[in-house]
Protein backbone atom coordinates (compact mmCIF):
# COMPACT_ATOMS: atom_id res chain seq x y z
CA UNK A 1 0.00 0.00 0.00
CA UNK A 2 1.28 3.09 -0.66
CA UNK A 3 -2.14 5.53 -0.34
CA UNK A 4 -2.18 7.83 2.74
CA UNK A 5 -5.37 6.64 4.82
CA UNK A 6 -6.49 10.34 6.00
CA UNK A 7 -7.01 11.23 9.32
CA UNK A 8 -4.45 8.66 11.22
CA UNK A 9 -1.04 10.47 12.81
CA UNK A 10 1.62 7.76 12.80
CA UNK A 11 4.91 8.12 14.79
CA UNK A 12 5.70 4.33 14.62
CA UNK A 13 8.96 4.83 12.37
CA UNK A 14 10.05 1.38 12.66
CA UNK A 15 6.96 0.29 10.75
CA UNK A 16 6.95 -0.56 7.17
CA UNK A 17 3.63 1.28 6.78
CA UNK A 18 4.78 4.54 8.02
CA UNK A 19 5.76 7.20 5.69
CA UNK A 20 6.99 10.95 5.98
CA UNK A 21 6.70 12.47 8.65
CA UNK A 22 3.72 10.81 10.42
CA UNK A 23 1.33 9.38 7.26
CA UNK A 24 0.51 5.62 7.39
CA UNK A 25 -0.11 3.63 4.18
CA UNK A 26 -1.64 0.31 6.01
CA UNK A 27 -4.95 -0.66 3.63
CA UNK A 28 -6.54 -0.70 7.54
CA UNK A 29 -5.37 -0.35 11.41
CA UNK A 30 -6.21 -3.30 13.65
CA UNK A 31 -5.96 -2.06 17.09
CA UNK A 32 -6.53 -3.80 20.03
CA UNK A 33 -7.21 -5.04 23.76
CA UNK A 34 -10.45 -4.91 23.86
CA UNK A 35 -10.01 -4.56 27.41
CA UNK A 36 -7.95 -1.68 27.24
CA UNK A 37 -8.69 1.10 29.73
CA UNK A 38 -5.84 2.96 29.29
CA UNK A 39 -3.91 4.00 26.40
CA UNK A 40 -0.32 1.89 27.26
CA UNK A 41 -2.76 -1.15 27.21
CA UNK A 42 -3.66 -0.63 23.98
CA UNK A 43 -1.88 -2.50 20.89
CA UNK A 44 -1.57 -2.09 17.29
CA UNK A 45 -1.85 -5.15 15.79
CA UNK A 46 -0.85 -3.25 12.09
CA UNK A 47 2.57 -3.25 13.61
CA UNK A 48 5.30 -4.65 11.14
CA UNK A 49 8.94 -4.02 11.40
CA UNK A 50 10.27 -2.40 8.43
CA UNK A 51 14.32 -3.51 7.55
CA UNK A 52 15.60 -0.33 8.23
CA UNK A 53 14.26 -0.39 12.12
CA UNK A 54 16.90 1.07 13.92
CA UNK A 55 18.03 -1.58 16.37
CA UNK A 56 16.15 -4.50 15.01
CA UNK A 57 13.13 -5.59 17.18
CA UNK A 58 11.95 -4.69 20.55
CA UNK A 59 9.71 -7.30 21.75
CA UNK A 60 7.18 -6.54 18.93
CA UNK A 61 5.59 -9.89 17.41
CA UNK A 62 4.59 -10.32 14.23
Amino acid sequence: MDKKIGAITCFAKNCVYHKGNTDCTAGTIEVGNSTACKCGETQCSTFRLNDNAVGGARGCCD
